[in-house]
């Protein structure tokens, strides 16, 4: 981890509505799961948004063909959400292709993410840190950004497993925040079990994916991190 300053994360400081931009279904209930589930609790109004189809993590299953796999995940992350208390009704999902987002133009990826905020114009948006290492995530950075004038956190998926020291923010580039996941652990651990695909659900591709259990625990664990890149508030 960053031996950075870091300052604990208070909801209640956070204004709705909020957005949680998700490249793939789980990277919500991983990343930022404990306070999405508080701002919930607390009456925020809080939407999610899917960039890919998810369909790329067990590319040689027979039995989970990408099209039948991108409809299971995409019914995992809906069962997700609404274990931390987001409703179906305040999702949307762009089903772009995972595993490709950067080959997608980012002036398409803006105009897609755009049209799903203007269902609830955002007064915050998180999304994965700029360089948290997944090239997905990093695609998404930008675009996302570009998409609507609004503060954004950019939260932690495989930063602390994964990064390198580049990948993590300078000290002059963002605030280092944290948000302790213990009041809302059996919540977070009940989302992230809705992702079975990705818990060893899928038995004929051994070189599928699956969620380590390191990760898991990872992530139950805590803290949460987030990035507030300098020059903007999200007071």
């Amino acid at each position: 981890m960053t031996d950075l300053e870091s300052v604990a994360l208070n909801p209640a400081t956070l204004s709705g509505p909020v957005w949680v931009v998700a490249p793939h279904p789980d990277d919500e209930a991983l990343g930022c799961g404990a306070l999405l589930a508080a701002l919930v609790a607390q009456g925020t109004e809080v939407w999610a948004l899917l960039l890919t189809d998810g369909g790329f993590s067990h590319p040689g299953s027979r039995t989970y063909p990408r099209v039948r796999l991108a409809a299971l995940r995409l019914e995992e992350w809906r069962r997700g959400l609404q274990v931390l208390g987001i409703s179906p009704e305040r999702s949307a999902a762009l089903g772009l292709p995972d595993g490709a987002l950067a080959a997608v133009p980012p002036e398409q990826v803006t105009a897609a993410v755009r049209r799903a905020f203007q269902l609830a114009p955002p007064a915050l948006v998180l999304l994965p840190w700029q360089r948290d290492p997944h090239p997905d995530h990093r695609a998404a950075w930008e675009p996302v950004r570009a998409a609507w004038n609004t503060p954004v956190l950019g939260y932690s998926v495989w930063l602390t497993g994964r990064g390198a020291a580049a990948d993590w923010p300078v000290a002059a580039e963002a605030q280092v925040l944290t948000f302790d996941v213990t009041p809302h652990r059996r919540t977070k651990a009940a989302a992230i079990a809705a992702h079975r695909s990705q818990l060893g659900l899928i038995q004929d591709d051994p070189s599928g994916f699956t969620l380590s259990a390191e990760m898991v625990d990872r992530a139950l664990t805590g803290p949460e991190l987030y990035f507030r890149p300098y020059g903007q508030s999200v007071d």
